[in-house]
C-alpha cells in the first residue's frame, strides 16, 4: 500500500473514485485555496480575496479540475495544484468572467490528460445510492447539498455541478436558461453551496 497520502489521492481520483475526491479535498484543498487565492489577485480581482464563499466555491472548482486530470499526473513531478495551473486557471477565469484566459476544455500543451468527466458526473447517476452506501463521503455530499435552500436551489446547484462535470465553460448561463434564472443567481446559489460542503468536508468527523 502507498504510504503516500497525495500519491494514494491521485491514484483513486484516476480511477474516478469520489471518496478519494472528498478525501483529497479535505487533505490537500488549503493547498489548492492558496493557488487559487494567487489566480484571483492576478486576475486583478482584489473584490474577491475577502469572500471566502467565492474562494470556498472557486476550490472545490479547482480541486475538481485535479480530479478530472488525476490519470494523467505522475509522481515525482510537481504538485497537482502547479501541474494542473492552467486548467484550474482557466475555470477560475470561466467562473469568474475573466475575459482574457482561455477556457477550461482547450487541450494543455503541459502534459495534463485524461477526464472522468467530474465527480458530479458519477454523483448524479442512477447509481447515486450504490455510491452513497460505499463512500460516506458521497453521502455527507448528498446530505450537505439537501441541506441548504430550497428544493429548486438543490436542483439547480446539480445542474451546476453536472454541467462543469461535462465540460460546460458557462455552466452558470447554460443553468440560468433551463430555471430562467440570472446567471448571477444561479453562481451565488452555487456559493452558498458549495461553502456548506467545504465546512462539512472539514468538520464533519463521520
Amino acid at each position: 500500500m502507498n504510504d503516500d497520502p497525495l500519491e494514494r489521492c491521485m491514484t483513486g481520483m484516476a480511477t474516478g473514485d469520489p471518496a478519494h475526491f472528498f478525501a483529497f479535498v479535505e487533505e490537500f484543498g488549503p493547498k489548492v485555496r492558496w493557488v487559487v487565492l494567487d489566480i484571483v489577485r492576478s486576475m486583478g480581482r482584489h473584490d474577491l480575496v475577502g469572500d471566502a464563499d467565492e474562494l470556498d466555491g472557486l476550490t472545490l472548482d479547482a480541486c475538481e479540475v485535479i480530479f478530472d486530470r488525476a490519470s494523467g499526473w505522475r509522481p515525482g513531478g510537481a504538485a497537482p495544484w502547479n501541474w494542473a495551473h492552467k486548467a484550474i486557471r482557466s475555470r477560475v477565469a470561466a467562473t469568474i468572467g475573466h475575459r482574457t484566459v482561455e477556457l477550461a476544455g482547450d487541450e494543455d500543451p503541459g502534459g495534463e490528460a485524461g477526464s472522468h468527466h467530474g465527480v458530479v458526473a458519477d454523483l448524479t447517476a442512477d447509481d447515486l445510492d450504490a455510491l452513497i452506501a460505499r463512500h460516506p463521503r458521497v453521502g455527507l455530499l448528498d446530505l450537505a447539498i439537501r441541506a441548504v435552500g430550497s428544493d429548486r436551489n438543490q436542483e439547480i446547484y446539480w445542474e451546476y455541478r453536472i454541467q462543469q462535470g461535462l465540460g460546460d465553460p458557462s455552466p452558470a448561463v447554460t443553468v440560468a436558461a433551463q430555471f430562467g434564472v440570472q446567471p448571477d443567481n444561479v453562481r451565488q446559489i452555487c456559493r452558498r453551496h458549495g461553502r456548506k460542503v467545504w465546512d462539512l468536508v472539514h468538520t464533519d468527523e463521520r
